[in-house]
């Protein structure tokens, strides 16, 4: 389901053993507790409305990359910038991906991207030892003191099925319910004049967790705003695309 443009690519792909294409699905969004949404965050850095916080996550749409992951052949590497966190104790990091179970992460085929708030266009140049062709990202929530109802070693993933359903894994407790969202992943490669470029917009509070007032973190609740860590990945001198947008690659698979 992965197609090779060129001799590099940056690519998000959905999951290989589909038979049909994945269905859409909605995502909860609550009131940011920083009175600053991820609409608010995208707008200032690409326009305002250039991008639709609300739907034009991959997975909004039938058809779209779910679960997302990336795909790359001979790449130098991977540019990783900073737009906005907003907090000093996570920690981003991106793991070999294999489609089939939460990775373990243990600094083998993994390693850390940013340690706690940067500063907005901070940038880190990832490139991945031989061997690894599929990754995907992760945040440790809160670093090592853990997060609600993320208690340490528990991790978010971009691949929304190995995040716990639910709290505790016991069920979700809203839509989607076959895999907690944590990440929203925006494809800009339009915007980026045929560079591979996604935004990776992360919620570092269990999705699950109920929705609550500012300040009420502590008492196991979450805001959903998706906008505690916002970072933009693009692949470091690539070949452009050979299609316009990643809804002509995703029609080749239909």
């Amino acid at each position: 389901m992965v197609r090779s443009i060129g001799r590099a690519i940056l690519t998000v792909a959905a999951l290989a053993s589909l038979a049909s294409p994945a269905a859409a699905f909605d995502v909860v969004f609550g009131d940011s507790w920083d009175n600053w949404t991820l609409q608010d965050v995208l707008n200032q850095e690409y326009g305002f409305g250039v991008i639709d916080a609300a739907t034009d996550y991959e997975g909004f749409l039938p058809g779209d990359a779910d679960p997302p992951y990336w795909v790359d052949e001979m790449l130098q590497g991977v540019l990783v910038r900073e737009i906005a966190g907003y907090s000093p104790t996570n920690i981003m990091g991106w793991y070999t991906e294999d489609l089939t179970s939460p990775p373990i992460i243990d600094g083998i085929g993994d390693g850390v991207i940013f340690e706690g708030a940067q500063g907005a266009n901070t940038v880190s140049s990832l490139t991945f030892p031989g061997g690894v062709t599929q990754f995907g990202f992760y945040l440790n929530p809160n670093g090592t003191q853990g997060s609600t109802n993320a208690p340490e070693p528990e991790l978010f993933y971009t691949n929304r099925f190995y995040n716990d359903l639910g709290t505790d894994g016991t069920g979700a407790v809203r839509a989607p319910q076959d895999g907690d969202v944590q990440c929203l992943v925006y494809n800009i490669t339009h915007l980026k004049n045929g560079v591979p470029t996604y935004v990776l917009a992360w919620e570092d509070l269990d999705y699950s967790s109920p929705l609550g007032p500012e300040g009420t973190f502590e008492g196991g609740y979450t805001d959903n705003d998706f906008q505690d860590l916002v970072v933009e990945i693009s692949a470091d001198s690539p070949v452009k695309t050979s299609v316009d947008s990643f809804g002509q690659i995703k029609a080749m698979y239909q």
